[in-house]
């Protein structure tokens, strides 16, 4: 065993390739991905070191990595709110530098490249002789948002982390098409999507089920719409109100609840109709295992964003058995939702689309033959985007693998 400077003990053995993932935070789904790579990849360690600080995560989430991932934090240079381009992300680079080169890593895989300390440790890596590998949610759909002169730089920038490197491993359809928009390469490509822990998801019991819906006083005789997400704009909840009370008469045993908090909470909650106050919950932000109940207590999720880059929450609904309707601009949509098979897509901000797609799949036996065909939409998801592959192979591309058992 041996001390890194983060002051975290880690495993070492002359004989075994090492490769680094580098991450921002311990997020449950990125978790989850962590720990079938530690599990599943034979004679190659990994090392997962997080950038960013520890104590103030994006959301609240409760999780802590295990010692199997090898986990490494500079929590003295860890980018913080502000961080991203000044002085301590410099700092921090210089600490993963000699982290990788202490520990001889062959292998790069870095989660984004948009803060000062990725794009140091790509210009270096390629310097190095290190095979860095770009992995990120970026989508295709996200470009009509910028205006032409964000564009240009954009370009240029995306160019250059393309030339410095060795490959690039996006999470699906619309991130693979998003890489070409900028430049028509020819770099490896290895898909490498987020996923959920898809057994535990799959593991809520009808004591669970029933315990939460007690809890949030949910009737069990009646069928529910759902949204899970953050309570800001690009969430598009407010047209997701607006469609369900066009609805709501012609579907009397239907109710939505609205799982996450954001600051538009307060206006989305004034937004529903006097009359419907009893029939659109809003839950809060939900932990795992409130979150894995309130999806076992739904029929149909419901994801009217503006723009996603993937949606994690596509790929847990689908897993519970729900139908989906989702805006066509949603990643994990393009890959696990199939327009009138096991869900509907709609534009974004579309009130009258969504309120017919929400009228479609809210017909009993519409919405049981759509949820009846889930499981083999995920099984063909997980078979064709499965990221512990994905890696494996990239693995085997820079000749990691040749030393694996």
């Amino acid at each position: 065993p041996m001390n890194c400077d983060s002051g975290h003990r880690v495993l070492r053995c002359t004989c075994m390739p090492e490769f680094a993932f580098v991450v921002n935070e311990p997020t449950p789904y990125r978790l989850s991905l962590l720990r079938r790579l530690s599990r599943e990849l034979d004679g190659v360690r990994m090392h997962t070191i997080f950038t960013h600080t520890l104590d103030k995560p994006s959301m609240p989430w409760r999780e802590t990595p295990g010692d199997e991932l090898n986990p490494v934090h500079f929590k003295d240079h860890a980018i913080g709110d502000g961080g991203r381009f000044g002085p301590r992300a410099v700092r921090l680079f210089r600490a993963i530098r000699d982290y990788i080169t202490q520990h001889r890593i062959q292998l790069i895989i870095i989660h984004g490249y948009a803060d000062l300390t990725r794009i140091l440790l790509i210009r270096w890596a390629k310097r190095a002789g290190i095979p860095l590998l770009v992995r990120g949610d970026s989508n295709v759909f996200s470009e009509g948002r910028i205006g032409w002169h964000k564009r240009w730089v954009k370009r240029r920038f995306l160019r250059w982390v393309m030339g410095n490197a060795a490959g690039l491993m996006p999470m699906g359809t619309c991130g693979r098409a998003f890489w070409r928009i900028y430049a028509d390469h020819d770099l490896p490509t290895f898909t490498c999507p987020v996923e959920p822990d898809y057994a535990a998801l799959q593991a809520c019991t009808e004591a669970d089920r029933n315990d939460f819906m007690q809890r949030h006083e949910l009737d069990p005789a009646r069928h529910r719409l759902m949204f899970a997400g953050r309570l800001v704009p690009i969430k598009g909840v407010d047209v997701l109100i607006d469609a369900f009370t066009h609805i709501a008469d012609a579907r009397p045993t239907w109710d939505l609840v609205i799982a996450g908090d954001g600051p538009q909470r307060a206006a989305l909650e004034a937004r529903v109709p006097a009359s419907l106050h009893e029939r659109v919950k809003f839950l809060g932000f939900l932990q795992f295992a409130d979150t894995r109940a309130c999806y076992h207590a739904c029929d149909v999720l419901v994801l009217p964003s503006e723009y996603e880059p993937w949606a994690l929450v596509v790929n847990e609904a689908v897993a519970c058995g729900l139908a989906v309707v989702a805006t066509d601009v949603v990643g994990a949509a393009a890959e696990l939702v199939r327009h009138g098979v096991n869900g509907l897509l709609v534009a974004p901000r579309q009130r009258d689309a969504l309120a017919r797609a929400l009228q479609d799949v809210t017909d009993h036996d519409r919405c049981a033959a759509m949820r009846a065909a889930a499981p083999r939409i995920l099984a063909d998801w997980r078979a064709a985007g499965d990221p512990v592959e994905g890696v494996r192979q990239a693995l085997a591309h820079v000749g990691v693998a040749q030393s694996m058992n």
